[in-house]
């Protein structure tokens, strides 16, 4: 038969066995010496094992009662951590928060956001999804994370959009170009350029297509890929220029490109943070969501 123990069982014997007195153990914690005697004698019963030598003058543990208390002492220490976990979970300080994010602003704008967050909520850690909008999209409505940073894009009508921030688009080409020097240039300037457009996956391509639709051109499209890297790599091999937003700009640096805002119109995307309305969400997450609206706001 196994032995049921509870709580307040393991808690008397490990007194008894800290202090090596039923009497101080007995003051300890507010009992009289004999139901506090009686307790431990039932435990021992329903363990099938005798846990002290009991004297006049000490009480020391048996054989069995000190590996009785080993484990015993490990599993109170278990069991009070874990409510502290969980003060620290209800109290919104501790816990994980899953946030699916568009890749440029999983490298760009949240490593900062992270690192600031963690110094005031250690307990709390941030789990980061880098992937294409529509995929974040599905991740949040199958319950696969808290929260999505991304576009206001083709989002359903159960799915909630707190913008964050604008980012807006800049043209990029190779450093021996002719737009080389230039602060600014027209989107109808690119009707003539070769054109290296993302992939129809990516949440971009719509915008740069509604744009560019907007201002009456037709691109000539050189090339179309959907990794950010292989954009820039396409562009300093001079096959075409790109449009793309700021945030995405620093994963191109490595490729020595030039940058200019575009302008005729200017074009932001607005980045915020989608989440499900009406699913009940952690303290933790909610923090994180309350820190994020304060720092990018």
């Amino acid at each position: 038969m196994d032995p049921d123990l509870s709580l307040r069982d393991l808690r008397l014997i490990l007194e008894v066995a800290t202090r090596r007195s039923f009497t101080d153990a007995a003051h300890a914690v507010h009992m009289s010496q004999s139901a506090l005697s009686r307790a431990v004698n039932d435990a021992e019963r329903r363990l099938g094992a005798r846990l002290f030598e009991r004297t006049t003058r000490s009480v020391e543990p048996t054989a069995v009662g000190a590996e009785f208390i080993r484990i015993g002492t490990s599993m109170v220490a278990h069991y009070e951590r874990g409510l502290r976990e969980f003060a620290l979970f209800r109290d919104g300080f501790g816990g994980v928060v899953r946030v699916a994010a568009l890749p440029s602003i999983a490298a760009t704008m949240l490593p900062s956001l992270v690192a600031t967050l963690k110094v005031d909520n250690p307990g709390i850690v941030i789990d980061i999804v880098d992937t294409l909008a529509h995929v974040a999209t599905e991740q949040l409505l199958a319950g696969l994370v808290d929260y999505a940073i991304t576009v206001d894009e083709g989002l359903p009508d159960e799915v909630a959009f707190t913008p964050l921030t604008k980012d807006r688009f800049h043209v990029v080409f190779r450093d021996d170009h002719p737009y080389r020097g230039r602060r600014q240039v027209a989107w109808r300037e690119l009707a003539g350029q070769p054109f290296v457009s993302f992939g129809e996956d990516s949440s971009l391509r719509a915008l740069t297509d509604d744009t560019f639709r907007h201002v009456g051109i037709r691109p000539e499209v050189s090339f179309e890929a959907q990794n950010i890297a292989v954009i820039a790599g396409l562009v300093a091999s001079g096959l075409g220029v790109a449009a793309a937003p700021a945030m995405v700009l620093p994963l191109m640096s490595f490729a020595g490109l030039g940058t200019a805002e575009l302008v005729e119109p200017t074009v932001d995307r607005d980045i915020g943070l989608a989440y499900v309305r009406g699913r009940s969400l952690s303290p933790a997450a909610q923090r994180v969501a309350q820190a994020l609206s304060s720092q990018l706001q």
